[in-house]
């Protein structure tokens, strides 16, 4: 494990959480490996980019915001992962009132053959002790 590799780890999250407050779905997208599994707490697990873009496109349209604090990331030469708590917040379209969640996430990278760290897996959970 060294900080240099855990910074690259982090500076993937940095990239993808930039794309998703920006709403920008095809940045959103390079974030992912194909072989991408998104575990979200409240929904079937979605597999492959085209499925996992499908789900973002429908909650883009609260013009969501997230926020992340780090709680451990650890990484190897090609496989790393980061954790910490989410808040996303939004504007319900129907109605104009304020919408979001908070919660956990675990983030897994693995580093393509281009030497680019691209989401593999990611799994969010809402507990109770989440504090962001």
């Amino acid at each position: 494990m060294s900080n240099t590799l855990e910074n690259e780890i982090r500076n993937a999250m940095d990239q993808w959480l930039q794309a998703f407050n920006n709403n920008d779905i095809a940045q959103l997208m390079d974030n992912y490996d194909p072989a991408i599994n998104y575990a979200n707490s409240a929904k079937p697990l979605e597999v492959g980019i085209d499925t996992v873009k499908k789900g973002f496109v429908n909650s883009f349209a609260i013009k969501p915001k997230v926020t992340f604090k780090e709680e451990q990331v650890i990484a190897g030469e090609d496989l790393g992962y980061i954790a910490g708590q989410f808040r996303v917040s939004g504007t319900s379209p129907a109605d104009g009132s304020e919408v979001g969640e908070a919660g956990r996430v675990v983030a897994i990278f693995r580093k393509n053959a281009e030497g680019q760290w691209k989401l593999v897996f990611d799994m969010d959970n809402r507990p109770p002790d989440v504090t962001i």
